[in-house]
């Protein structure tokens, strides 16, 4: 009777350690399946990651390559409509002015790329003298008289070692708070041999 009763005990024993030993291996297993899993998705997120860092970088080129677009169109029109009353082209300004200073030509504007700055007036050899305007956009100021050459042994010419200074509310508030922006023409006045007087169209200049 005792050896039966010991016989199922052991028999109990074994089989609760069998049991054990069976919840441990697929304990064991089921954690190393969901270690795998979270692996997984770990890598799934790294490329999501990727693919989003991917569209954020198109957006953003996207949106860069649209605004320089827009600011483009912008500076044409108001190149356009700063050159209103004027009967020439854009591209015929070239034959009539000469910058001797590092720019570039963008949205039909000379853009200034250094603070030296000279222009020289092409022809007009016989004249007697070349006054030199500017004309600040977004400004009532009006038109100003930069510089009179009366000597044309060296060309119509005018010259400013410090541009900014031209453009210099374009940078400061006035009272009222209204900044403008850095946009002005230059053109000039030239006193003919005869005594008349002619208007010279006007040099849409972009100072960065």
């Amino acid at each position: 009777m005792r050896k039966g009763a010991i016989m199922t005990i052991l028999i109990i024993i074994i089989l609760l350690i069998s049991g054990c030993s069976n919840d441990i291996e697929s304990f064991s297993r089921e954690k190393e399946e969901l270690i795998n899993r979270i692996s997984e998705l770990e890598e799934e997120i790294s490329k999501r990651d990727e693919e989003i860092k991917e569209l954020k970088d198109l957006v953003y080129k996207a949106n860069k390559e649209r605004d320089e677009l827009e600011e483009r169109i912008d500076m044409i029109r108001f190149s356009a409509y700063a050159r209103f009353d004027d009967y020439d082209f854009f591209h015929s300004l070239e034959n009539m002015y000469k910058i001797n200073t590092k720019h570039a030509i963008i949205a039909d504007w000379y853009v200034i790329q250094e603070e030296s700055f000279e222009l020289e007036l092409l022809g007009y050899e016989g004249a007697k003298k070349v006054d030199f305007y500017v004309l600040r956009l977004e400004s009532c100021e009006g038109e100003r008289l930069l510089f009179s050459d009366t000597d044309y042994e060296d060309g119509w010419k005018y010259t400013n070692d410090n541009i900014g200074k031209v453009i210099e509310k374009h940078y400061i508030s006035t009272t009222g708070g209204i900044s403008y922006g850095p946009y002005f023409v230059i053109f000039a006045e030239v006193t003919l041999n005869d005594g008349n007087t002619v208007k010279t169209p006007k040099l849409p200049i972009y100072y960065r």
